[in-house]
């Protein structure tokens, strides 16, 4: 698992194709175990499907908006960090630790 945090993107999109990631939505708090082939399947806007990892953009399920998002909040709202809500802050934890914090966790 390690590894993953080490490699460039182009190596990281080719390994987390086919391997589980945690996708968690930023709206609703669903948190799914999926392949990226599954999460594209169902509408999640996640990378290396959609966007790419460490680089803050919609981090949503297919049933929800990007209207309260972290990239909505910092693009069309223009909020500060400094300004963020507690749970902006962890998404963005999240996001500049991906792929590493998104990886399963190991009972």
């Amino acid at each position: 698992m390690e590894e993953l945090k080490t490699m460039n993107h182009q190596e990281e999109i080719e390994i987390t194709t086919d391997i589980i990631l945690r996708h968690v939505c930023e709206n609703c708090g669903k948190d799914e175990l999926l392949t990226s082939e599954e999460a594209f399947r169902q509408g999640w806007d996640y990378p290396p499907k959609m966007g790419a990892f460490a680089v803050i953009s919609p981090r949503t399920c297919g049933d929800c908006r990007i209207n309260t998002t972290l990239w909505w909040e910092l693009s069309s709202n223009k909020t500060l960090i400094s300004e963020l809500s507690e749970k902006h802050i962890q998404t963005l934890n999240r996001i500049l630790g991906e792929p590493g914090s998104i990886l399963p966790k190991e009972n």
